[in-house]
């Protein structure tokens, strides 16, 4: 990695461990079990020990920044760089580990928080973030199988002009679904659900199509 990207994945990883500070603070304060999973509903449906919360969590978040930004960084390495998606996903975790850490500890300490307002809200806003940052990813790094960074496909690429058709659509599915997941949170908490569920079938249904526009070649 450049000096650059070690220096932004240096501040990254800060900011995931800062969480430690906020729940350290608060730990006397905090029961000896706290919830750590809401159903839609926003009711509690698991538990687990303080400690592994307050100091645990941050550090699972903190190695799956490292596996998420290493693997993508090294495929920047090998020629599939694509700078702009690169900078968003290398804020994911982090933002996302923001959130869950301190509404998770505020829900502890018996505030009141929208767990599923939340959630929704931060996976809606990733998708529309990354679906939008995807067709940016340069087709000319498209080769054995990779469309760029952060979309793969298991087959050789054969259509460059097809690989940024497969992003731009994976793009506008991803827009479009983060959108209605956000919409979702003006009705029942199953529209919710269902908004997800609709979202992640459209994607799975691009792959086969993904198939026939990075394989035909113009004749």
């Amino acid at each position: 990695m450049t000096k650059n990207k070690w220096v932004l994945m240096a501040i990254t990883s800060a900011v995931i461990l800062a969480t430690m500070l906020y729940g350290a603070s608060q730990y006397s304060a905090l029961p000896a079990t706290l919830v750590t999973h809401w159903g839609v509903d926003n009711q509690p449906n698991g538990w687990m020990p303080k400690a592994l919360v307050v100091y645990g969590l941050p550090l699972l978040m903190l190695a799956a920044h490292w596996l998420a930004v290493g693997t993508t960084y090294w495929a920047s390495s090998r020629g599939k760089s694509a700078p702009r998606f690169e900078r968003i996903t290398v804020w994911i975790i982090p933002v996302v580990t923001v959130v869950i850490y301190v509404a998770t500890i505020r829900y502890a300490l018996g505030q009141a928080v929208n767990i599923r307002l939340w959630a929704i809200a931060v996976v809606g806003a990733i998708f529309i973030v990354m679906g939008n940052y995807l067709p940016t990813v340069p087709v000319s790094t498209a080769h054995q199988g990779w469309v760029g960074v952060g979309y793969h496909v298991p087959w050789q690429v054969k259509n460059p002009a097809g690989a940024l058709k497969a992003m731009r659509v994976l793009g506008y599915v991803m827009v479009a679904g983060g959108v209605l997941m956000l919409v979702s949170l003006f009705f029942p908490p199953v529209v919710s659900v269902v908004a997800l569920v609709l979202l992640i079938a459209a994607m799975i249904v691009v792959m086969p199509l993904s198939y026939r526009w990075t394989t035909r070649t113009d004749k």
